[in-house]
């Protein structure tokens, strides 16, 4: 007797399921007790950061009393500045945060590659030693390096004050010998004067290059693919610089040149003029942070080929030529990731600052990280904190975008 032929049906939803967890079951299970752990000790107090950000919440609340809900008004107060807080400005933070960055990372990528450079030459005896006595600084715990560095620069009896007495003891100069290093508010370099017009020029001059850049390279990658990562991180720089450099123009031209005070005016309120204590922590960080630029240079320098060099001679070129056409270009791939890597570690040096300094005076050393920690430690203003928290969140959040695309743009230079 002839059999009909069975048809074949299509497997429903369901089935697909079960076999997709059947042919994936066990690496699921595998990395279940991981994302678990994840979701209790990260997205969890995110999640509850975030709450709490939109209630008015205190001391008192958290004994598990009910926070009033306030919705957006601690992010208000924390961009506007209207928190009881003593010398509290989140722009003017936000300045002072970006301006140490800045200052700090160029510092340790100098110094760093530089002292890399010197130590490759083979002229230079115990090169391993020095190498190894320099990382001592980045090797401390930062809290200790804080420590130290707050009592050498103490006005009585601190390490840098003693030792100009004694110079002048036995050189015979006249170097200040009573300096209040940490304490003093009277900025050595003041700029605030000029700083609508560097604000102006500087994001207005940062839109039109970018903007250059984007017209003179075109919108498209050379395969002919529309280039759409390029055009809106472009785009983004352009519109974002034109209109902060636009708002402070509106500034001046509805307050005056000496009474703009507007949020974007006031980046450089400690920016512009920062105080003595600046100098010593910027000292004290860079001391800090140029090892590690060392070490990476270090070894980005010992994987180039000497035949390059050599081939270099033989061409006639100057070691100035070597410098800026092999080793600088070969060395940029290592050095890239550090820069980035440094600038978030530098923008959040919570140790440093607060060691040293504790964001004084008058919060003129205060970063982000510092004000946050202030604000739950001193104030107790937990919903503000987290608030201020989230803000800060975004700010890295941009930093971090930067970095991936400045990242994948040296790997592209490198193919």
């Amino acid at each position: 007797m002839a059999t009909m032929p069975q048809t074949l049906r299509e497997p429903s939803m369901w089935d697909s399921f079960r076999q997709g967890v059947r042919a994936s079951g066990v690496p699921w299970l595998f990395i279940l007790p991981s994302l678990v752990i994840m979701l209790v000790i990260s997205f969890l107090p995110q999640f509850y950061q975030i709450i709490i950000s939109l209630q008015d919440f205190r001391t008192e609340n958290l004994g598990g009393n009910p926070a009033p809900f306030i919705g957006l008004e601690n992010f208000v107060k924390v961009l506007s500045g209207d928190l009881n807080v003593p010398n509290y400005d989140f722009f003017a933070l936000l300045g002072f945060n970006v301006m140490w960055t800045i200052t700090n990372v160029a510092l340790h990528v100098t110094i760093g590659v530089g002292v890399a450079l010197v130590l490759n030459s083979k002229v230079v005896i115990g090169r391993r030693l020095y190498r190894t006595l320099y990382v001592i600084p980045w090797a401390l715990p930062p809290y200790i390096s804080g420590l130290i560095w707050n009592n050498l620069w103490q006005q009585n009896g601190g390490g840098f004050n003693l030792m100009f007495g004694s110079i002048n003891e036995n050189l015979g100069t006249n170097i200040p010998t009573n300096t209040n290093w940490l304490g003093d508010v009277n900025p050595p370099i003041d700029l605030r004067a000029i700083a609508p017009a560097l604000i102006i020029v500087g994001f207005g001059g940062l839109a039109a290059w970018m903007l250059y850049r984007l017209v003179r390279v075109g919108l498209r990658q050379p395969n002919g693919k529309f280039d759409t990562e390029r055009v809106l991180f472009n785009g983004g720089i352009v519109l974002v610089a034109g209109t902060l450099a636009v708002m402070a123009l509106l500034d001046v031209l509805n307050n005056g040149w000496n009474g703009a005070s507007g949020p974007i005016i006031r980046l450089l309120d400690r920016a512009g003029a920062p105080v003595l204590a600046f100098y010593a922590v910027l000292i004290a960080n860079s001391w800090l942070g140029w090892p590690f630029n060392m070490v990476v240079a270090t070894g980005a320098l010992q994987s180039i080929p000497l035949e390059l060099y050599e081939a270099a001679e033989v061409d006639g070129a100057t070691k100035w030529d070597q410098l800026k056409n092999i080793t600088l270009p070969l060395i940029r791939p290592a050095m890239v990731p550090a820069i980035m890597l440094g600038t978030i570690w530098t923008f959040n040096q919570f140790n440093v600052i607060y060691f040293i300094t504790a964001g004084g005076p008058r919060g003129q050393t205060d970063l982000l990280v510092t004000q946050s920690y202030k604000l739950i430690a001193q104030e107790q203003l937990y919903g503000a904190a987290a608030a201020f928290s989230i803000v800060v969140f975004f700010v890295l959040l941009v930093i971090t975008l930067i970095n991936n695309r400045v990242t994948r743009a040296t790997e592209a230079f490198n193919e």
